[in-house]
């Protein structure tokens, strides 16, 4: 029987001195699985809170705050340094837990996949509106956006403290075929204004088996999916995280 989870904040030192401030779902399974929100989202909103909510039915979960981002020390790197970060926080995990899995969104993808690449970090992955570089070539003026406006005035927002990156950061295409043999999950919406879908199927093409691509009809960006209509991509998420850790 699995206890009701227990919320704890913790705080993580990244290799350069910088504390990163978590959150951490316990239920007693030895599973994790580390959550990376996207750029100018934080670990205490109400999207987070639900979806660790939803997740802690088959592991463990983490959120983090990035570098920059909610309570987190530092400043944005644009991708230099995230990625390092969330590859040492899931090595910290592993003294906790036999399997950890990674979970981005957006600019949080971009960080994840470039960690389970490069550092081997994770046991599964999954990447949410994830840009195949952080180069966008976004469309605004689309349905999507028109879409997204309430829901970006409701939205609770914290302060981001963001830095100048010293070189631009490798795009995930040219390392995401380096994930494999890892479980990997691609999911983006049909309706994403910010980061178009032709960038998950560049990501899926490049990438190595065992792959899955998700792909939902008139959802948009990222975390806009988790307040439009959650349903289809949590239930996936469990699903993928479940059969995967």
């Amino acid at each position: 029987m699995i206890a009701a989870p227990e919320e704890r904040i913790e705080s993580f030192r990244a290799a350069d001195g910088v504390s990163l401030r978590l959150t951490r779902l316990l239920t007693g399974r030895r599973r994790v699985v580390l959550v990376a929100p996207g750029i100018f989202l934080h670990r205490d909103s109400a999207e987070h809170r639900g979806l660790a909510r939803r997740l802690a039915a088959v592991a463990d979960v983490a959120t983090v705050d990035i570098r920059g981002h909610g309570d987190s020390e530092g400043a944005f790197s644009w991708g230099e340094r995230e990625p390092g970060d969330m590859a040492a926080l899931a090595a910290s995990l592993r003294a906790h837990y036999d399997r950890v899995g990674g979970l981005g969104f957006s600019f949080g993808g971009h960080h994840v996949g470039v960690a389970a690449a490069r550092h081997r970090a994770f046991d599964a992955v999954a990447l949410v509106a994830a840009p195949r570089h952080l180069a966008l070539d976004h469309n605004p003026l689309t349905a999507g956006l028109a879409q997204s406006l309430p829901l970006m005035v409701r939205r609770r927002r914290r302060p981001t403290r963001l830095g100048l990156p010293r070189h631009r950061p490798e795009g995930l295409t040219s390392v995401i075929g380096m994930i494999a043999p890892v479980p990997l999950l691609i999911a983006h919406g049909t309706a994403d204004w910010l980061v178009p879908p032709s960038h998950a199927q560049a990501l899926f093409d490049r990438a190595g088996e065992p792959k899955s691509l998700l792909m939902l009809e008139r959802a948009l960006h990222a975390e806009y999916i988790l307040v439009q209509d959650p349903e289809p991509l949590v239930t996936s998420l469990l699903s993928f995280f479940d059969s995967s850790l």
